[in-house]
């Protein structure tokens, strides 16, 4: 089985591409929350129904939708930093879960809840250490067609938030 090395700094220039979609992702996030809050107000010149309650909420999807991508992009870019880390976090982890074995062998029931306390501590920073994976699924086929629709209706909302500041201004 041949092994596959990666040079961690060579990824630092697709973080630095990815930092800069993340800002624009939410850039574009949060000025169709702005154009969704101009339409809200035109909802709300008359009577705010739960028509319009209902309403406001479907078209706070899609923002929302798009931030959650931002920050799993985020989890993304930080995955160059978790990569470098993980040789020495395992040595740190297995070290420790060796002191929790040879604390447990000589310990009675009454050392054992402080040993089960130490031990989740060791197993819940494994799991930042394995879950490395877990910010890739935002490269799932369904989440990045989600995205996108949700992106096209954002920059929809834009102008439509425009004509609502319109209609607030003439009426």
């Amino acid at each position: 089985m041949t092994r596959v090395t990666a040079n961690v700094s060579d990824l630092q220039g697709l973080s630095r591409f990815v930092a800069a979609v993340v800002r624009l992702v939410v850039r574009l996030a949060l000025i169709a929350l702005l154009g969704i809050a101009a339409i809200a107000a035109v909802l709300a010149r008359g009577k705010f129904s739960a028509l319009d309650a209902v309403l406001v909420l479907i078209l706070v999807a899609a923002p929302a939708i798009l931030i959650l991508f931002a920050v799993g992009l985020r989890e993304v870019a930080r995955l160059p930093e978790r990569l470098r880390r993980m040789p020495t976090q395992g040595r740190d982890q297995l070290a420790e879960l060796t002191r929790i074995a040879g604390a447990a062998r000589g310990s009675g029931f009454r050392r054992a809840p402080s040993l089960l306390w130490r031990l989740r501590g060791v197993v819940g920073s494994t799991r930042d250490l394995v879950g490395f994976a877990v910010p890739l699924r935002v490269f799932t086929p369904p989440f990045l067609a989600l995205t996108f629709f949700a992106g096209a209706f954002c920059v929809l909302l834009v102008p439509a938030g425009f004509v609502a500041l319109v209609v607030l201004a003439v009426g």
